[in-house]
C-alpha cells in the first residue's frame, strides 16, 4: 500500500506542477471539467450502484452544471442558473418518469448532493487558476492538502492511539489530525519561501500564510470525513481504484473541495 502510494505521488506531482504552471488555461479547465466529470461519476457509481436511471440523469444534468461552472470568469449567474435547471431537470425526472414518488424525491436528494459535491466545488479550482497569482494558490492548495494527508497518514499509523470520530471513519486518529495540521503548516512555509523566491507569488505574511493553512487543515479534514459519512452511508470502502494505493478520484479530492473554495473567497473579498 505504502510503495503504490508513493509511486502515485512521484507520477502525480511533476504531472501537477507542468499543467499548473506551464499548460495554458484551456487545458487547465479541460482539466478540471475531466476530474469533476469523474468524480461525478464515482458518486453515481456509489449512490446507485444498480439503477442505471438515475446514474443517467444525475450524470447528465451534473455535467451541465460543471460546464457551466468553467464557461466564464464571472461564474456567478451562469451557475445559479445551471444549479436551477439542475434541479428542475432533477424534479421532472421523478414527475415524468417516475411512480415511486418518495423514492424519487429521495433520488432527486441524492442527485443534488453529488452534483452540488462535484459540480459545484471542483470548478473553483479553474476560478482559482485565474485570478492574480492563480497557478501559485492552486499550488499552495494542493501542496498542504497532500502533505497534511501524508503526515496525518505516518503519524496516524505511527502514534494513532484515541479515536477521533469512530463512528464516521474507525481509522481516523486525534494524532493522526494534529499530524494533518502540522504537515500543513510545514508545507505552508515552504510553499511561502519557494512562490515567494520564483516571484509567482506577491509577499504575504507569516501570520496571514499559516493562519490560513491552519483553517484549511481543519476544513480539509471536514471534507474528507464527509466522503467518508458518503462512503459507509453508501457501502463502500473506496470511492473507486483510479489511483493506486490512494482509492478512487473521490477519495484524492475530499480534503481539497472545502479549502479551494476557502482560498478562492477569501482572496476576492
Amino acid at each position: 500500500m505504502l510503495r503504490a502510494r508513493l509511486l502515485t505521488a512521484l507520477v502525480a506531482i511533476p504531472l501537477l506542477v507542468v499543467l499548473i504552471f506551464g499548460a495554458p488555461v484551456w487545458i487547465w479547465r479541460v482539466v478540471v471539467v475531466l476530474i469533476s466529470t469523474l468524480a461525478l461519476v464515482e458518486y453515481g457509481g456509489l449512490a446507485f450502484t444498480s439503477r442505471v436511471g438515475p446514474r443517467v440523469v444525475g450524470g447528465l444534468l451534473g455535467v451541465v452544471v460543471i460546464l457551466a461552472g468553467v464557461s466564464a470568469p464571472e461564474p456567478g449567474v451562469r451557475l445559479a442558473a445551471a444549479l436551477s435547471a439542475m434541479l428542475a431537470g432533477a424534479l421532472s425526472y421523478v414527475v415524468l418518469a417516475r411512480r415511486d414518488l418518495d423514492r424519487g424525491l429521495a433520488d432527486v436528494g441524492l442527485i443534488t448532493i453529488g452534483v452540488l459535491y462535484t459540480g459545484l466545488l471542483l470548478p473553483h479550482f479553474y476560478w482559482l487558476r485565474v485570478l492574480p497569482d492563480g497557478a501559485a494558490w492552486v499550488t499552495f492548495v494542493i501542496a498542504i492538502a497532500m502533505a497534511g494527508d501524508s503526515s496525518g497518514y505516518f503519524v496516524g499509523h505511527a502514534l494513532g492511539r484515541h479515536k477521533l470520530i469512530p463512528h464516521v471513519s474507525p481509522g481516523k486518529t486525534v494524532e493522526g489530525a494534529i499530524g494533518i495540521i502540522a504537515g500543513s503548516l510545514v508545507a505552508a512555509a515552504l510553499a511561502k519561501l519557494v512562490l515567494e523566491f520564483l516571484g509567482v507569488l506577491s509577499p504575504r505574511s507569516w501570520t496571514e500564510i499559516l493562519t490560513l493553512a491552519t483553517v484549511m487543515a481543519l476544513i480539509g479534514q471536514v471534507g474528507d470525513l464527509t466522503e467518508s459519512v458518503m462512503k459507509r452511508s453508501f457501502g463502500a470502502k473506496e470511492s473507486g481504484a483510479l489511483f493506486p494505493g490512494h482509492g478512487g478520484v473521490l477519495d484524492r479530492i475530499d480534503s481539497l473541495l472545502f479549502p479551494v473554495a476557502l482560498v478562492y473567497y477569501y482572496l476576492n473579498v
